[in-house]
């Protein structure tokens, strides 16, 4: 049983993409991988069951996403980036996003205040994020 790879999307979590195949019943399933040195991984909970690891679909996809990686690691060298704090989930939400002026903002309530080195938190309501600016 060979799905059909219909998507990928990059996370705000550097290296971790949702990949959305199409099953043989045309219904979709979304699968978490990650990149880590190199090294394309699924969590074992994430296996789509009777896909052979070792099948030329399997290994295409993990191909595939290796590729996307290094195409997005290449363009964002040299830019500045809003990520989740470990655990957290306020960027991929939304909650958190860069303002025109670059700064990390809180979509509710505008500006938050740097609590720790590239750590940045709303006084308000707790939204937070890493912002590594460029070098």
């Amino acid at each position: 049983m060979d799905p059909l790879m219909r998507r990928i999307e990059a996370l705000a979590d550097d290296g971790a993409y949702a990949v959305t195949f199409l099953m043989p019943d045309n219904q979709e399933r979304s699968v978490l991988l990650r990149v880590t040195d190199g090294n394309v991984t699924i969590p074992e909970a994430n296996l789509i069951p009777g896909w052979a690891a070792d099948s030329p679909s399997f290994e295409a996809a993990l191909t595939a996403i290796a590729a996307v990686h290094a195409a997005r690691t290449l363009a964002s060298s040299g830019r500045s980036q809003l990520l989740d704090l470990p655990g957290g989930w306020d960027v991929t939400l939304g909650n958190v996003v860069l303002s025109g002026a670059g700064e990390p903002n809180c979509v509710s309530h505008g500006g938050l205040e740097e609590t720790e080195p590239a750590r940045y938190e709303c006084p308000v309501c707790g939204a937070a994020a890493l912002y590594q600016v460029a070098s």
